[in-house]
């Protein structure tokens, strides 16, 4: 099996990317939570995937005032 960095990762709102803590990930396989039957660790280097952030205006936006 072959899990790559990216399945990892998680999305933070504020940074608008893609995230992958580094540290210690252990993967365990079994029929059950309670018959593990192997055990796999793997150092990780973080990773940060920036993407575009599409609900940030690209321009400055004149918004329409009512007047009363």
């Amino acid at each position: 099996m072959e899990i790559k960095k990216s399945d990892l990762a998680s999305f933070n709102t504020k940074q608008s990317a893609w995230i992958v803590d580094s540290g210690l990930y252990t993967f365990k396989v079994g029929a059950s939570s309670r018959d593990i039957k192997g055990v796999a660790t793997a150092k990780i280097k973080g990773q940060k995937q920036p993407v575009n952030n599409v609900l940030k205006p690209q321009e400055q936006l004149n918004l329409l005032v009512g007047k009363k």
